[in-house]
């Protein structure tokens, strides 16, 4: 469960009306999520499929929401998130009847004010880790809906007293039209024509805006980009996410990797390789439901003497690791 926040002032102004003290509990347990519509699971346009109304993350396309100032809580973690959806993919080189995802990231700031400086801007996500969009005339490997990606923040930067203006682009120049970009997904508003709280931007160039006068260009009055705050409370002493009964095969050329991941509302799981156990560095694409099993090509297989372990990771962002596995040396 994730408690949401749609609209903070509204609740406030509605307490004190009613003579209630203005303040909002927040939960202890999970992250609470402050974002415009009322749940995360509304936001189902164009990001799962069917128009994409060019509503594509671009170097030249930024959505920009305004969320109320975050409630008070005990928090020790801030992220900020967006819904991503429907990654192009284009025929490899040479081998016509294969496809690959056409590389690019995607980027999201924070900021009290709608201009974002660099170091309010933060990575996000990488193309090859979006659900690609379908092909009706091809295979494409990794289709899906659209899913929530979410980058950390200093919890300094999140504002629990004036609003949150947050941002979403690509720094990929090659992002400028719905055909190669990856789709940003939206929600109906259920008030529309009220108080304006999102925009498209179409004038920057692969940077979010640094000054005010040139940032919220065309006001969006019926529908809600999907991008959200995140805000995790203090966790438990013990690991939140541990994984267990790791276990490595070969399958041709492929290894296949297996593990399970226990935890209260595990959100994604992966594979993760080493030289020498000390750096780490995913190694399959993340997986969001079990079982938990990944096929990893040659390229991505790791050589003999190196390691292996599987990681995962809950909705609070906490993450658990199993033990590292030594790719045996093959038997002379």
């Amino acid at each position: 469960m994730i408690i949401q926040y749609l609209s903070l002032a509204a609740a406030l102004t509605a307490a004190a009306a009613d003579g209630l003290p203005a303040t909002l509990s927040t939960s202890s347990i999970v992250p609470t999520i402050v974002t415009i519509a009322p749940s995360l699971h509304e936001y189902g346009r164009f990001a799962d499929g069917g128009p994409d109304a060019n509503w594509y993350v671009g170097f030249n396309n930024a959505w920009i929401v305004k969320l109320p100032p975050a409630p008070a809580g005990d928090f020790t973690h801030a992220f900020i998130g967006a819904k991503l959806g429907r990654a192009k993919t284009r025929p490899v080189p040479d081998k016509p009847w294969l496809r690959e995802t056409i590389p690019g990231k995607v980027y999201a700031g924070i900021s009290a004010s709608p201009a974002w400086t660099s170091e309010q801007s933060f990575f996000l996500a990488e193309t090859k880790d979006i659900p690609a969009e379908a092909d009706a005339q091809a295979r494409v490997d990794g289709v899906g809906a659209g899913e929530w990606f979410w980058a950390e923040v200093p919890l300094s930067q999140v504002s629990f007293t004036a609003p949150n203006y947050l941002i979403v682009w690509s720094p990929t120049n090659y992002f400028t039209k719905a055909s190669s970009a990856p789709i940003l997904a939206a929600a109906d508003l259920e008030e529309p024509g009220g108080e304006t709280r999102a925009w498209l931007n179409r004038s920057i160039q692969g940077v979010p805006p640094r000054s005010r006068g040139a940032s919220l260009e065309t006001p969006l009055n019926t529908l809600a980009p999907a991008i959200a705050i995140k805000l995790v409370p203090p966790g438990p002493e013990e690991p939140a996410v541990s994984v267990a009964d790791f276990s490595v095969a070969r399958a041709g050329k492929r290894v296949i990797v297996r593990f399970s991941a226990a935890g209260e509302d595990v959100a994604e799981a992966w594979v993760e390789s080493s030289r020498d156990q000390l750096e780490w560095q995913r190694a399959s694409r993340i997986q969001r439901r079990p079982p938990y099993t990944f096929s990893l090509s040659p390229d991505k297989a790791p050589a003999p003497g190196s390691f292996l372990r599987g990681a995962a990771r809950d909705i609070s962002g906490a993450v658990g690791v199993s033990d590292g596995y030594m790719i045996p040396y093959a038997p002379r």
